[in-house]
């Protein structure tokens, strides 16, 4: 895969600014369990989502008098861990380093914006001479949702007082306390995979045989996952012809899995046991990047391609041919990521499909190819799943699945919520389940680096 591509492509996708205003959500409320090294509980954090904002109250016991730092650390592990300074294990090493998802590089105020400084700065915990502190805040700095969620990741107290300034975490010294954030009174289930360098970017379902599917967008293998048990297998290895990358899946009335090839400019045919069945090639050009494909009522199946403007048909006989030349239509092709998820409405009339790098919606018609805009401003919009009127949206950089309702002809569509779950890194793709929806943590944007938190997993969770 070319992998100086696709980042290419999620630096410019990935920049859209501005987007729809989306109705006041229920409360969100976390709460982390602060727990000394050997596992004692020592005190408890609570954070509750207030507007923008972010109440935080925190009491932790058994520290000693006296200023303590306190960071919102990236990863939800509060395990032993390598610390880079010193390269030796420390305590809650696996917490990894300050929550900086603007990529300040930088320990800074807790005043500071973003850009400048770490997410993760908080105030510090002050404490009595009895040994416990006791501190309450608001913060604008980080969220339980979007672009600064900090669900399922780790709040740490430090040793020593906090400089404010002194990279990387203020001269602060030894991590005493650690707890997870974990959300509030809210059911979902993680299906972990086995390989360090997963990156699932597509997932189907086939209710038939209850698994799930999902690939991976750095190497093309393919994993089986009993939906019911989590059980995973190797369904098909990646490098295969065609398959350097795995990106959109379906599952075709003939327990046959679709896959599009990214970069390659493929389309894979899988049979049920995993066997490549065939590979079927778009034209050649210097830049395809096939991302999703949809098995329509009509027996056909349409693929998008992200960097070239035409929409793809492969016809019931697996022949493929451009279908629709989308030049000098309303859907204007630019920098980055353009048409990605597509779904078909079940009536057989319409595609709707999603933009990226615009927020755009827009539908299809089968019959006569019009093209009208649905909504628009669900910036960096990945994979869709339409569920008779409704459509969820999966937000990758914005780290929420969207609930859009549609109208009765699909035309028009209103943004009713937007769901973090327990904290998602990069949502890529989504399946239904029976009630449920399920949805790959993609972590698309540490492909080229950074450090993508493992296991690499879906989520499952209740429809919203």
């Amino acid at each position: 895969m070319r992998r100086s591509l696709l980042l290419t492509l999620l630096n410019l996708g990935l920049a859209s600014a501005g987007g729809v205003e989306a109705p006041a959500p229920a409360p969100l409320s976390a709460t982390a369990v602060l727990r000394d090294p050997a596992g004692q509980v020592l005190g408890t954090a609570t954070f509750r989502q207030m507007g923008v904002g972010v109440q935080v109250s925190v009491e932790a016991r058994g520290l000693t008098p006296g200023g303590h730092g306190m960071h919102v650390h990236e990863f939800g592990r509060c395990t032993p861990g390598v610390d880079p300074a010193t390269n030796t294990v420390v305590p809650f090493g696996g917490a990894g380093g300050h929550f900086d998802p603007a990529m300040s590089k930088n320990h800074d105020d807790p005043q500071a914006p973003n850009k400048y400084g770490h997410a993760g700065d908080a105030p510090m915990l002050m404490v009595g001479a009895d040994g416990v502190g006791r501190e309450t805040f608001m913060t604008e700095k980080f969220s339980l949702k979007g672009l600064n969620g900090v669900l399922n990741r780790s709040l740490v107290i430090h040793a020593l007082p906090d400089d404010y300034k002194s990279d990387p975490s203020g001269k602060t010294g030894a991590r005493e306390r650690c707890g997870v954030i974990m959300r509030d009174n809210y059911a979902a289930r993680d299906y972990p995979l086995p390989g360090p360098q997963d990156y699932p970017e597509g997932v189907a379902y086939d209710a038939r045989k209850g698994v799930l599917y999902t690939g991976s967008a750095r190497n093309g293998t393919i994993y089986a996952i009993n939906a019911a048990s989590g059980a995973v297998s190797k369904f098909s290895e990646g490098g295969a012809y065609g398959r350097q990358a795995a990106l959109g899946l379906k599952v075709d009335p003939q327990g046959r899995l679709w896959v599009a090839g990214g970069a390659q400019g493929t389309v894979s045919i899988l049979s049920p046991d995993g066997m490549t069945l065939k590979v079927l090639e778009t034209p050649q050009s210097p830049q395809p990047y096939i991302n999703d494909l949809v098995m329509a009522p009509d027996g056909n199946v349409y693929v998008t391609d992200s960097l070239r403007p035409v929409i793809y048909r492969v016809t019931p006989d697996l022949k493929l041919s451009a279908w629709l030349n989308l030049s000098g239509t309303p859907i204007k092709y630019g920098p980055g990521i353009n048409l990605n998820g597509i779904v078909a409405t079940p009536d057989g009339r319409f595609l709707l499909a999603m933009q990226l790098n615009t927020g755009d919606i827009w539908r299809i018609d089968l019959r006569t190819r019009a093209i009208t805009r649905v909504i628009g401003g669900l910036v960096n919009g990945d994979g869709l799943l339409l569920d008779g009127r409704t459509l969820y949206v999966a937000r990758n950089k914005d780290q929420v699945v969207s609930k859009v309702s549609l109208s009765a002809d699909y035309g028009r569509g209103t943004l009713v919520a937007e769901e973090p779950v327990r904290g998602l890194r990069f949502p890529a793709t989504l399946a239904r389940v029976g009630t449920d929806l399920v949805v790959t943590q993609a972590q698309l944007d540490k492909l080229q680096g950074g450090t993508p938190e493992t296991p690499f997993r879906l989520t499952r969770f209740p429809k919203f």
